[in-house]
């Protein structure tokens, strides 16, 4: 996590790292998506993913920025670890493999 180091490297690599995570997000996402949700609906079901994923961007800069001008620079860095961790375990009971597997199950019956 950036905000627990000051060093170029380790913060280069820390950045490196959550991007290649967040390159996977996207793609086992998108291809759930698009393995579950019926084809009429895909692309309005993929027009509001993006709205709330991309369109609540600026709203985090701008915490970001609050939050580093008033606690410093690292602030924003140790926020933003703390809830990803956060969000990842409050979202084990409702994304797993058995809910996942159910849901594919379901679309390919409906």
């Amino acid at each position: 996590m950036p905000g627990l180091w000051a060093d170029p490297i380790a913060v280069g690599v820390s950045l490196a790292r959550f991007g290649a995570l967040g390159v996977g997000w996207s793609v086992v996402t998108v291809s759930l998506r698009q393995a579950i949700v019926p084809d009429e609906l895909l692309g309005r079901v993929n027009g509001a993913y993006r709205l709330v994923g991309l369109g609540t961007m600026p709203i985090g800069a701008l915490l970001g920025g609050v939050l580093a001008r008033t606690f410093g620079l690292r602030a924003p860095f140790i926020v933003g670890g703390v809830l990803c961790v956060l969000v990842g375990i409050g979202m084990i009971p409702w994304v797993n493999n058995r809910k996942v597997g159910a849901a594919r199950a379901a679309a390919a019956t409906g």
